[in-house]
């Protein structure tokens, strides 16, 4: 029974113990003979450390060589494993830098960032040595990429690097050759110009990650190739996510095909697929997975996820796991909300059907949401975490709950792998609205219910209670007596219809001053200014310059320099945090030139501001 083999054999010595647990027992070990991602327990709950490490933590550079490399699936903005780092050249003016960013083969790299800066390359294509084609790091770096493939070279970058030799070819990584040059500082202008920061720069690159099966290609009813063999291309359907993370024999489960029921599957991915309302007036796939997928983390944990980015239903029957979506009721359209009379369901239970009666419980506030706020990770925010919240606090659909409830009945869930406020947004409305029809039955049937599986739709009927209702089921157990345990949840089609959203409300544009940009002071004038020495004679003549002060934040002092208006050269006379600043001597009836320059904390310099051709009085 694949992941479970052993659990079947164990249940059944367990079965009547586990059943003397009354209702509970279909919570429990039920979902654990029949299937491994129930409902409802594969919701992601919230969690910080969660949040940290599957948001935050793939955009940190760490040092290790034995360190855990995870796998990128879709589209993101991830830092990596600094695997080596070394020094060459007659100054040790070389700084060789590879990083491991993620598994292969991954379809390519879009952009680099060097200490949160964007620098454009000349190239961004696999073994291509490439350059900045402009800016402060241009003529100080080197940055070469490698897709992963399993026949890739050794890097021509870090070739010269001492202990890096043509066996070191990181082959089924995706990586990053870096060299970084530093240039002396002897000047000034050396100093404006040098890009770096203390410490290794820290290095981010978008990537579009692992080429994979495109399940929405196949055809199910032939579908039989290994998975070695198989066209890759980049896709980001989370069926097809899920297919390769389960196929796959170096970090996944290695999975032969016998295992997959690929008609569910393939159904399952054209339903991710499926263009749903967004916003008001903009559609998109239902559901797309963009993530980074933690090979410490286990292979359970891992595939969870993965179903809870789609709301995935992945029961075990028969020797073949297949796969199912949460939907209203009509497989060809997620987004309908058929009638009861409409739904297909697989079966009908009526008190004919019932070992024992039927049990029912109402709702609970347990199981209430009354507004739900979602983590997901936000494009827009440099792939930070940001937070939606469902139903606003100002919605009427708000105000209905809480004063259904009583009281705010609030929860908190992550979604790692979601890069979209829309997206994140439909979840959490077909989340809350599950989560308010949550009228539970349990009952005993017949062994017929054997060809039922998590996540079917049933119909349980009762002419005596004058009951009648379509349920999900979302366990079933196989009793002592060959009797078939079932419990399933109330299912309204409504809860699944997406209208779109209200568009973002515009972000304020933000300005934060960049502290490589100095702001040069304005308004420099000269003055002549006589000193008069301790005994109260006239000694020597001097200049007074005077400026108006930047309005740059990081601006800590001023640099003024001099010359005679006929030399070529200035002289620095001093350094103040002030506006103005008396320089002498000089000689009167000469005329000097004068010009001031601000500089900031990183040591930057502004262009100088000048006052031409002062003569002294």
């Amino acid at each position: 029974m694949g992941w479970l083999d052993d659990a079947w054999d164990w249940a059944k010595e367990k079965a009547e113990d586990l059943y003397d647990a009354v209702v509970d027992i279909f919570q429990g070990a039920i979902d654990l003979v029949m299937s491994p991602f129930g409902i409802g327990q594969d919701i992601p709950d919230y969690n910080n450390n969660q949040t940290q490490e599957n948001i935050v933590g793939p955009l940190l550079n760490k040092s290790s060589g034995v360190g855990d490399i995870p796998i990128v699936y879709g589209k993101r903005r991830v830092g990596g494993y600094r695997v080596f780092v070394s020094t060459n050249g007659s100054t040790n003016q070389y700084l060789y830098v590879a990083i491991v960013l993620c598994e292969g083969q991954i379809n390519s790299f879009q952009k680099l960032y060097v200490d949160d800066e964007e620098v454009a390359l000349s190239s961004y294509a696999h073994g291509t040595a490439a350059t900045p084609s402009s800016g402060r790091y241009s003529g100080r770096l080197q940055c070469q990429f490698f897709d992963g493939r399993d026949d890739q070279t050794v890097s021509s970058v870090l070739d010269p690097a001492p202990n890096w030799g043509s066996n070191h070819r990181l082959r089924g990584l995706a990586y990053l050759a870096l060299r970084f040059e530093w240039k002396k500082i002897e000047s000034q202008e050396d100093a404006d110009n040098n890009p770096f920061r203390s410490g290794i720069p820290r290095i981010n690159a978008l990537v579009e990650g692992k080429k994979i099966l495109d399940v929405t290609g196949i055809n199910p009813a032939t579908y039989n190739t290994a998975y070695a063999s198989d066209s890759l291309t980049y896709t980001n359907n989370p069926v097809s996510v899920l297919a390769d993370y389960l196929r796959n024999p170096r970090f996944g489960k290695g999975l032969s095909n016998d295992y997959f029921d690929w008609e569910s599957f393939k159904d399952t991915a054209d339903q991710c697929d499926q263009t749903v309302p967004l916003e008001d007036s903009t559609t998109g796939k239902a559901y797309e997975f963009d993530g980074v997928l933690a090979t410490n983390n286990s292979l359970m944990n891992n595939t969870r996820q993965i179903l809870a980015s789609f709301r995935g239903i992945m029961p075990y029957s028969m020797g073949k796991y297949y796969l199912k979506l949460e939907h209203g009721g009509d497989a060809t359209d997620i987004d309908a909300t058929p009638s009861d009379s409409e739904i297909g369901v697989s079966m009908t239970f009526t008190e004919e059907d019932l070992i024992g009666g039927l049990q029912i419980q109402g709702e609970s506030k347990d199981r209430k949401i009354t507004q739900l706020r979602v983590t997901y990770t936000d494009p827009s925010a440099d792939y930070q975490p940001n937070d939606v919240i469902f139903p606003d606090d100002n919605a009427s659909l708000y105000t209905t709950f809480l004063n259904e409830d009583g009281t705010a009945l609030t929860k908190h869930i992550t979604l790692p792998y979601c890069v979209s406020r829309e997206r994140a947004l439909n979840y959490a409305s077909i989340t809350v609205k599950n989560s308010r029809s949550n009228q539970l039955v349990s009952f005993r049937t017949l062994p017929k219910a054997t060809n039922l599986s998590v996540g079917d739709l049933i119909r349980v009927t009762n002419a005596h209670m004058n009951f009648d209702g379509i349920f999900r089921v979302n366990s079933i157990i196989l009793t002592p007596d060959a009797d078939v345990g079932i419990q399933a949840t109330q299912h309204n089609s409504s809860d699944y219809g997406l209208n779109g959203h209200t568009a973002e409300a515009a972000r304020p544009a933000i300005s934060l001053p960049d502290p490589f940009t100095v702001a040069a002071p304005t308004s420099v004038t000269v003055t002549s200014s006589g000193v008069v020495n301790n005994n109260g004679y006239f000694a020597t003549s001097e200049i007074k310059a005077s400026w108006t002060a930047t309005t740059d934040p990081f601006v800590t002092e001023y640099v003024i320099q001099y010359k005679l208006a006929a030399s070529s050269d200035y002289i620095t006379a001093g350094i103040t945090n002030d506006t103005e600043f008396f320089i002498g001597p000089v000689t009167s009836g000469q005329q000097y030139d004068v010009r001031v320059a601000s500089r900031n904390e990183l040591d930057r310099r502004s262009n100088y501001a000048s006052a031409a051709t002062h003569t002294v009085a």
